[in-house]
């Protein structure tokens, strides 16, 4: 085998990662990222729900779900009662969140901590005058682990 190769390999590696580490500690993301929730909840205009209270206000029926990631993962399986809003396709939903009552209670979710479309969609609604809008950030996989009821 090279030896040649193999050491070019790893000081490759090992620029990779002191720039990623870099990075990260610059923009304060990733590893450097001391608690996601709060820097998430300081910085936005609206709340992040945990499970229970997800499913409280879905029993309540006095809220709006909107799940916000692809409509195939939409198709495959969502929160009973949800409607999909694609945040990748936001601009052609336009009217139908035009058509949404303002002081309506909605949760954004998506799949889940991984997903951030879920966040994107509650801030983008808050920019429009959306007065109660939450972030369910567990989303989808929290809920279906649950075993909640869910639509296919």
């Amino acid at each position: 085998m090279n030896v040649q190769l193999i050491r070019q390999s790893f000081f490759l590696f090992i620029i990779s990662a002191s720039l990623g580490f870099i990075y990260t500690s610059f923009t304060k993301k990733g590893f450097f990222l001391e608690n996601k929730s709060s820097a998430i909840v300081a910085t936005d205009n609206f709340e992040l729900i945990p499970l229970a209270k997800a499913k409280e206000l879905l029993d309540s029926d006095s809220v709006i779900f909107l799940d916000t990631r692809h409509y195939s993962d939409y198709k495959n399986g969502h929160i009973k009662y949800a409607f999909n809003i694609p945040i990748n396709e936001l601009d052609n939903y336009t009217p139908v969140i035009n058509s949404l009552p303002k002081e309506k209670f909605i949760i954004a979710y998506c799949d889940g901590a991984d997903c951030n479309s879920s966040i994107l969609m509650a801030k983008k609604l808050t920019e429009l005058g959306f007065k109660n809008v939450k972030v369910f950030f567990g989303g989808w996989q929290e809920w279906k682990n649950a075993g909640y009821h869910i639509e296919k």
